[in-house]
């Protein structure tokens, strides 16, 4: 067909392929959510000569939440074609898009306003894929907010999951900025596609985004790490808090607070330099931290206290300054203080006792010890001193103090920079160090004649590696180099380790990325699974200001027991419920002390199990009788099924 003549050329006219796609009526609308827009969205369809175009196809979009009341229309005869938003229950801006195959989309924009009812809606949606039994590893966050969109506070809201079982706190109370914050859930079923439903009294129901749930992977016994994320400072100290978070100090930057729970850090500077301090966590829930830095083998006589990131406070200092000092709570909740170098570089042969704010010194007791000695409260109300020197001595803190040799070790080389911990009542692992060695030993301080004698061997010589309990009673060795070098960071140890204390076995599990050496940290969280951080700062190495968390492998055995509750408070020797619902299958019941961690060594954790009965709706657990045994403060508690695998914590605080 020709239309016209120009110039001595036909000229064609528009064939009526669609060329352009309109926007004509509904854009910059304002709405109440969760209610349909006044006016419909309105698109138009031209071809080259801006005639309409029919019978084209017209895909629709929307961001923000809420629903479409068609996703596809079809142009009419006047080339148009419309759709009815419904608005989500986010206040704010939402988004509706339309699209023509080869043409460019269009967007309307709406700003949805509070309607007076109040709302749920996701302002994290949880991980997209999980594993069965298997802690999301991104949790859900739910905003709650009332009709106008403000937030609302101590709201308790619930998560549930139609055709599978969710385990975890499935039900959490809003913060004060109106969110909810879930921690520790996890989906098990069959493999296949799920979402969560959120739910609070008097408020509408959401749901999340799909969970794709897949089976464990082969391997489950393994383990599996995440991938590195970043961490504002080197974690050369790092400390569990009674509130579940994790404070961390380094050589450079101030102090964090990192938050499981949303992966946020709170800056919390200290009122002085807090690197290659001792730290402990007193009965009351306040950190203690014992010296710090002047410069390089010069330390401060500070006694520092925190409580929150914004409350630091000051006690009586100590007699000298202490560099690379270690604390340890006693069973009447003072602290002992031993080794570290003074303001001039000279070793502090006496120790000191804090209590409650003031410092004895235990004049009857002098006697050099090694940087961050590694020392453990015994039975009998003595602290001690396994290494690193072969030989052992045990101190007590009565009157001016005294010292008595303990057993040698059978490893007569010295454990420096080895690491230990009281993986059950009285009883020590003590495991590589020196440069290097893969051997291990162990002991029974409730024998009446205590020796220590060799368990297996690690399958990697190691120093600077971390050894931390676990849940089960087994001992997870992560991090640290091999070689004859101080630091050798070229000879770095990337598979975690773990030891079984009833066989003597060591297993090697999954490996990290980053190598971890000297200032390495390793520290167990309520959840079951350990952050990795650290390395650096010092000794000529890079800088880690990252961290790993490591999923050991008792996560991927099942659904996890979970505790509905228990009491935060329990006095020594009292029976104490703990609500489950799995109570007839629980084996047994945990109990860890929080960890304070450095150098590779923490002087805080303590483990043992706790007797319990069992009925219909929970277990009865009865706590430690001695504070030699259970030094007052804050432990996690940990149920148990016969799979060994853990509830989260739920963390209490005995006295």
């Amino acid at each position: 067909m020709l239309i016209s003549c120009q110039g001595g050329k036909d000229i064609a006219a528009p064939d009526g392929r669609p060329v352009t796609l309109l926007r004509i009526a509904g854009n910059g609308q304002v709405g109440l959510v969760n209610q349909p827009l006044p006016d419909s969205l309105v698109v138009r369809v031209e071809d080259a000569a801006a005639q309409p175009v029919k019978n084209v196809s017209v895909q629709w979009s929307i961001d923000g939440g809420g629903s479409l009341d068609q996703t596809t229309v079809v142009t009419g005869d006047d080339g148009r074609a419309a759709v009815q938003r419904m608005l989500g229950a986010s206040p704010g801006e939402q988004t509706t898009t339309a699209a023509v195959s080869g043409l460019s989309p269009v967007s309307f924009t709406a700003m949805a306003e509070g309607s007076g009812t109040p709302l749920l809606s996701l302002k994290t949606q949880p991980a997209s894929e999980a594993q069965v039994g298997v802690t999301l590893l991104q949790q859900p966050e739910i905003r709650v907010q009332d009709g106008s969109g403000q937030p609302l506070g101590a709201i308790p809201v619930t998560a549930a999951v139609d055709g599978a079982t969710l385990a975890g706190t499935t039900t959490v109370q809003s913060d004060n900025g109106g969110v909810a914050h879930f921690t520790d859930l996890a989906l098990s079923g069959g493999v296949g596609t799920y979402r969560l439903t959120f739910s609070a009294p008097n408020f509408p129901s959401v749901q999340s985004t799909s969970i794709n749930l897949s089976a464990a992977p082969a391997g489950d016994e393994q383990g599996a790490w995440t991938a590195p994320f970043d961490w504002p400072i080197v974690a050369v100290h790092l400390v569990l808090l009674p509130n579940g978070q994790v404070l961390s100090m380094g050589r450079v930057g101030v102090p964090q607070i990192w938050d499981p729970a949303n992966g946020t850090f709170t800056a919390a500077p200290s009122p002085a330099w807090l690197f290659c301090a001792g730290h402990v966590l007193l009965s009351d829930g306040r950190v203690l931290v014992v010296g710090g830095h002047i410069s390089d083998q010069h330390g401060l006589p500070n006694l520092t206290l925190f409580s929150t990131p914004s409350d630091w406070s000051s006690s009586t200092p100590m007699a000298r300054g202490r560099w690379y000092p270690t604390g340890t709570v006693l069973g009447n909740g003072d602290v002992s203080i031993l080794a570290g170098t003074d303001e001039n570089d000279v070793v502090v042969p006496i120790p000191e006792v804090w209590s409650n704010g003031s410092v004895r010194q235990l004049t009857g007791a002098s006697r050099e010890l090694p940087w961050y000695p590694r020392a453990f409260l015994t039975a009998d109300g003595s602290v001690y001193v396994v290494g690193p020197t072969v030989q052992t001595f045990f101190l007590s803190v009565s009157g001016a103090g005294s010292w008595r040799s303990g057993p040698r070790h059978v490893f007569e080389t010295g454990r420096n920079y080895g690491s230990a911990v009281m993986y059950d009542d009285g009883k020590i692992l003590y495991a590589g160090g020196a440069n290097t060695t893969n051997t291990a030993e162990v002991i029974d301080l409730n024998q009446p004649s205590p020796t220590w004698s060799f368990t297996d061997p690690m399958a990697f010589e190691r120093r600077h590696h971390n050894a931390t309990v676990l849940p089960t009673g087994e001992v997870l060795v992560t991090g640290g180099v091999a070689g004859t070098a101080f630091d050798d960071v070229s000879k770095g140890v990337h598979a975690a380790e773990i030891w079984n204390p009833t066989t003597g076995h060591w297993r090697t599990l999954a490996s990290n990325v980053i190598t971890r050496g000297y200032h390495g940290t390793a520290l167990l969280l309520p959840d079951g699974r350990i952050l990795h951080a650290g390395s650096g700062d010092g000794a000529g190495a890079p800088n880690e200001r990252n961290a790993e968390i490591f999923s050991p492998p008792y996560l991927f055995r099942g659904a996890r027991p979970v505790i509905t509750s228990t009491q935060s408070d329990v006095h020594y020797g009292e029976q104490f419920r703990i609500e489950t619902p799995q109570a007839s299958s629980i084996t047994h019941v945990s109990l860890i002390r929080l960890g304070a961690v450095t150098h590779a060594f923490d002087q805080n954790q303590r483990f043992q199990r706790l007797q319990f009965t069992a009925d219909a709706n929970g277990i009865t657990a009865t706590a430690p009788s001695s504070s030699n045994r259970a030094p007052p403060g804050h432990y996690m508690v940990f149920i148990l099924n016969g799979q060994d695998v853990p509830s989260v914590a739920k963390i209490i605080r005995i006295f």
